[in-house]
């Protein structure tokens, strides 16, 4: 596994954040200082229309327009009104104004003759901003004239806002850069050390340490999480591997023990039994029966893994599940009649359920199966199948020892046996209660089993019921 190189990680966490601090800098600087300009001139442009409509319904009003005129200069906005016909002024000083510029502006609207003009213009004499004016003009009727009111406002004051924005901004930058460089290593240094912990815990669990624990200390919130869940993550996976330990010594335990039958009693067949008929019927019945259960044990085996796959698909249908138990309930006859065991039937009919058929029989069959190899010496299993609202609750009960509360959730595990039993009338692998499990699970069917020591055990299963139309 390749070193990492957590120096290197708390560079670049540390670059990252200046990055994006400089990146937000930039933006500042441009929509300061490239459309500042633009973004003053629509404004004034705005505040001047505002103050000539409110100047002109003060005159329509003959109310005094000195209070707004006074607004109008307290904004930097001198206000005049001259005359349509000669371009006397009728109000205003209007030697408060570059003679200059107030004559090209007059002789622009003048020349233009609309009801409203709004523009900018400079000097000819003069270069630069500092000589150039915002004007809004619009025709009035003044002491029985026509006139035009003129708001001007000198350009000058952008040049000083600008040249303000330009100081203020490059301390801003200073400042922000300082503090930047102090964030960003802390935050450097806060992200990077408790994933490069990580790192090198997951490092050591890669090598085989399972002892390890993904701890961080004054991490973020995501990443404790994140610890939690890789301890999660390594606590199923080691139970995962103890459980494929588990199941690779059963199964070569299982595997032997036919092999070495059927391999013996083939020899016994071959220098003992060859010339006597019982004796050869006998032993090569117990290889066809040990054959049975390595084919049962493979069985079990694939589809398990299928069904923890998702390999094996489900073929959903509606089903008879009074019908589908009570064929079960059937294949144990032989148990009945030949063994001396009782099932008690208590199947409420016609009972339907959306489900796959196959697999609920197997279901079924493997329940069943476990409670008659399980069961107390009175050799009796008791079957429930009854219906409550939208609901089937199947119910198996058995008489024997029962299970300890330790064990409850254990017995669905691979090869799980009970130790409290040396007869197992129905044979079986030790994978029936697990594919049980799986196949339950993956028609997301809530079941488990209730049980005491010394009580009986009691399986359950609840169905979904679909009305019988």
């Amino acid at each position: 596994m390749k070193k990492i190189d957590f120096k290197r990680l708390k560079f670049n966490t540390w670059f990252y954040f200046l990055a994006f601090t400089a990146i937000i800098i930039a933006c500042i600087w441009v929509f300061q200082l490239v459309f500042l300009e633009v973004y003053y001139r629509n404004a004034k442009f705005s505040s001047m229309e505002r103050a000539g409509e409110e100047i002109s319904e003060a005159l329509s009003g003959e109310q005094d327009i000195m209070r707004s005129v006074e607004k109008c200069s307290d904004m930097g906005i001198r206000t005049v009104i001259f005359s349509e016909d000669d371009g006397s002024v009728l109000f205003g000083a209007k030697q408060k104004i570059d003679e200059a510029l107030f004559s090209k502006a007059r002789e622009e609207i003048l020349k233009d003759g609309s009801d409203k003009h709004i523009g900018q213009f400079s000097d000819g004499e003069k270069r630069g901003e500092d000589s150039s004016v915002l004007y809004y003009s619009k025709k009035i009727e003044y002491s029985g004239k026509n006139a035009y009111l003129l708001l001007v406002s000198p350009n000058a004051r952008l040049s000083e806002a600008v040249g303000v924005l330009k100081a203020q901004s490059m301390v801003i930058t200073v400042v922000t850069i300082v503090i930047s460089f102090i964030l960003a290593w802390y935050f450097s240094e806060r992200l990077s050390r408790p994933i490069g912990e990580m790192s090198f815990t997951a490092k050591r669990w890669a090598e085989g340490e399972n002892s390890v624990s993904f701890k961080v200390k004054d991490a973020y919130t995501e990443i404790s999480e994140l610890a939690d869940a890789l301890n999660y993550a390594k606590d199923e996976v080691s139970r995962s591997g103890e459980l494929q330990r588990d199941l690779l010594a059963n199964v070569s335990h299982d595997l032997k023990t036919p092999l070495t039958m059927i391999k013996a009693y083939a020899e016994m067949i071959k220098d003992i039994s060859g010339e006597d008929k019982k004796k050869r019927e006998k032993h090569t019945q117990v290889i066809i029966d040990e054959a049975d259960r390595l084919t049962m044990l493979v069985n079990d085996i694939l589809n398990l893994s299928k069904l923890q796959s998702s390999v094996d698909d489900l073929e959903m249908t509606v089903i008879n599940l009074s019908e589908l138990t009570e064929r079960v309930i059937g294949r144990f006859s032989d148990y009945v009649e030949n063994e001396g065991y009782k099932i008690v039937d208590n199947v409420a009919p016609d009972l339907m359920t959306y489900a796959d058929e196959k697999k609920v029989e197997q279901v079924i069959y493997n329940l069943l199966g476990n409670s008659i190899n399980y069961t107390g010496e009175d050799k009796t299993v008791i079957v429930y199948l009854t219906a409550e609202n939208d609901k089937i609750l199947l119910e198996i009960i058995d008489s024997g020892k029962g299970i300890s509360k330790e064990s409850l959730d254990t017995i669905w595990e691979r090869y799980y046996r009970f130790s409290e039993t040396n007869t197992r009338p129905v044979k079986g692998t030790g994978l029936g209660l697990s594919i049980v499990k799986a196949i339950l699970e993956k028609h997301k069917l809530k079941y488990g089993v209730r049980s005491k020591e010394n009580c009986g055990s009691n399986f359950f299963v609840e169905f979904n019921r679909v009305k019988n139309e």
